[in-house]
């Protein structure tokens, strides 16, 4: 099928070559990406009610589009905190869910305290543990995709838009860098429990900083004989943070945005005809681009219209909104439906790479590079695995 200079190929069963240990080494390479993005973005929610989320609740924290509005939140609130400290850092990376739903707020770094049984041992992430750990791993995950992308816009190599089950995630893996904006500040070395107890918390959080009001008469109050006496007293936010107007907050997330913009710019740039030349699509590269540039047009939206708004809770707003979970629950569906897809479209080459593109033109266009080229042979009754003769130039 044609359209205007693009060539689209229709869903073609061709993976019954593909060997058992083949499978295994691309559904490795295929869901890494995605299970690194997804674990390393969605910490265990903080429960400080005794009610409990429902599975839909909870879904819409593993969207990517949370995920990227988490780890902006933290940055920024990391940017504009006065005083940054164990107990900031704890609060600021739980995912409260409380007798109102999901808080992410700054008022919840004081409210939760009551809550906590304990806090980080410092204020920023160990580099001995396991957050730090996801942290590299998504960095080698985007570090892949992101070279090849910088050798794509230098013109070194040519972008491969018939990508097999092996790559079909490579948006995810790149975007799991914006991780490292909030790198040094995230834990999960924290404990919050339903239950409101003044002793724990008076011995737990030793390490929590003590509030001290000072009196027209010269007395002070201690927020530790506060938490003696049951009482928890907020501490008001314009005490703790810079407001959204401070320079360096604004610049983040203006450099944030545009990261964001960019990466979508390039997904339109590659998967879209717009040159003369024909362009060959498979359903596998068609389905990758309708679902990078959805998502990531989703989370520019929003992302823009929060921050515009002065959004500065670490959870988006609209996570228990009916649109985001249809909006979540489409994504998943999509996702599953791109790897059934792209596993029936899979097929190995003679040169032992991967492709959805089909037939003799796949076999040249997958394997031809700068130092060798397929050379078809025509032969009677030839294979699909004898098609072709490998040369070096």
């Amino acid at each position: 099928m044609h359209w205007g200079a693009a060539r689209f190929y229709p869903v073609t069963y061709q993976s019954q070559g593909i060997a058992f240990e083949d499978w295994i080494s691309l559904f490795t390479l295929c869901l890494a990406p995605l299970i690194a993005h997804i674990a390393a973005g969605t910490p265990q929610p903080s429960y400080i009610s005794k009610d409990r989320p429902r599975w839909h609740d909870r879904l819409c924290h593993f969207n990517p589009t949370s995920i990227l509005f988490r780890y902006a939140a933290i940055a920024d609130r990391r940017i504009r905190a006065l005083n940054w400290d164990a107990s900031t850092m704890a609060a600021t990376n739980a995912l409260f869910w409380t007798d109102h739903g999901w808080d992410g707020s700054e008022e919840m770094i004081s409210r939760s305290l009551p809550y906590c049984t304990h806090l980080p041992g410092r204020s920023r992430v160990e580099f001995v543990s396991w957050e730090m750990g996801k942290t590299i791993i998504t960095t080698l995950q985007g570090a892949q995709p992101l070279y090849c992308l910088i050798n794509i816009i230098v013109g070194s190599i040519d972008v491969n838009i018939h990508m097999a089950l092996d790559d079909i995630f490579p948006v995810l893996a790149l975007l799991g860098l914006l991780r490292l904006c909030a790198a040094l500040w995230l834990t999960d070395d924290f404990v919050y429990t339903t239950s409101h107890s003044s002793q724990r918390n008076r011995m737990s959080l030793a390490r929590a900083p003590i509030i001290t009001v000072e009196e027209n008469i010269g007395t002070k109050i201690s927020f530790d004989s506060l938490l003696e006496s049951g009482f928890t007293m907020a501490v008001p936010v314009d005490a703790q943070f810079r407001p959204l107007s401070y320079w360096p907050s604004r610049l983040f997330r203006a450099v944030y945005f545009l990261a964001i913009v960019s990466l979508a710019a390039l997904c339109a740039m590659f998967l879209v005809p717009w040159s003369k030349r024909e362009n060959m699509y498979t359903t596998t590269s068609v389905l990758v681009g309708m679902l990078d540039i959805t998502f990531l047009a989703m989370s520019i939206l929003l992302y823009g219209y929060y921050s515009a708004r002065g959004t500065t809770s670490t959870v988006i707003p609209c996570i228990s909104s009916i649109w985001y979970k249809v909006y979540t629950v489409l994504i998943m569906t999509f996702i599953v439906a791109l790897i059934i897809i792209s596993a029936i479209e899979t097929r190995k080459t003679p040169c032992g790479k991967f492709t959805s593109l089909p037939g003799e033109t796949g076999d040249i266009t997958t394997c031809t590079t700068s130092y060798s080229q397929l050379i078809p042979t025509r032969r009677l009754r030839m294979s699909p695995s004898k098609c072709c003769t490998l040369g070096k130039w």
